[in-house]
């Protein structure tokens, strides 16, 4: 495989990873900082959108990118670094060992990796859920919420938010089969009619809160490294302060001129927009 092939599939492999919190690829997010390939060799560099994010996060982030590189065929060595974080240097240290969570951070891991990808895979299924479940309510005004028990996977229309609804129940576990129910619990198990609406407006929750971040996150990359807009993929509903949409390759605005791929330093964070509010009802 030559190098133009190599990068080519290795920035696909990247498509694979989510960012466990904000269950957006972190290609789209612009957490892919660089991406090189040579010889079989493979190189990653990845950013956040602050030194501070959660650590265990970070670090499931860059196992995972680890993880769909070393798959490719023609890897030979898979290189990821994380860059500009408080613990770049231990947890680049831990992957190039291979040393895993619990070896990386010792008595710091107080939670085990699975258990912790296991609860954000709830909340990526849960906020799923009500998307594809809030969008067939809207294109059927005559079905209410108390009848969302009776409606099975079979009667959601083929579009991106129900096929993101059956990759999360895939990765839970859960069946697929278009006769399952489509509004349930953690473990498949439909909801008493009387819990219907509440349940729904539960998971409604999860939804903002998921995407609340990630538009939140977005913002903070684009400021703590403002080229970093060219590597985003556009949000329709990402809406800065003048309340224009953000699109990728943009210009910068006025007064955030920094040199491409340095990040900005505390000080200059003097601009923090805060997503609009959203109406859900």
């Amino acid at each position: 495989m030559g190098a133009a092939q190599l990068e080519a599939a290795a920035r696909a492999a990247l498509d694979t990873v989510y960012d466990p919190e904000l269950d957006e690829p972190i290609t789209d997010l612009g957490f892919v900082r660089s991406l090189t390939a040579e010889d079989g060799r493979v190189t990653v560099h990845l950013r956040l959108p602050t030194s501070f994010c959660s650590p265990n996060f970070a670090y499931l982030m860059a196992s995972d990118s680890k993880d769909a590189l070393g798959s490719l065929p023609g890897a030979r060595e898979v290189t990821v670094l994380l860059d500009d974080h408080h613990d770049s240097d231990l947890i680049n240290r831990g992957l190039a060992a291979d040393a895993g969570y619990r070896g990386t951070f010792g008595h710091e891991a107080e939670q085990d990796l699975e258990e912790l990808r296991g609860i954000f895979r709830r909340k990526a299924h849960t906020a799923a859920m009500e998307r594809a479940l809030t969008a067939l309510l809207r294109a059927r005004p005559e079905l209410t919420e108390e009848q969302l028990g009776d409606v099975v996977l079979g009667d959601l229309p083929d579009t991106s938010a129900t096929r993101a609804l059956l990759r999360r129940r895939t990765a839970l576990g859960l069946g697929t089969d278009p006769a399952e129910p489509a509004l349930v619990d953690d473990d498949g198990r439909p909801h008493p009619p009387g819990e219907i609406p509440l349940r729904l407006r539960f998971a409604r929750s999860v939804r903002i809160s998921v995407d609340g971040n990630a538009h939140f996150c977005r913002g903070l990359l684009r400021t703590r490294y403002p080229r970093s807009a060219a590597d985003q993929s556009a949000r329709p509903e990402e809406f800065p302060a003048g309340g224009e949409p953000v699109r990728a390759g943009e210009p910068e605005p006025a007064g955030m001129s920094v040199p491409a791929g340095e990040p900005v330093q505390a000080g200059d964070l003097f601009q923090l927009t805060a997503p609009p509010k959203e109406n859900v009802s």
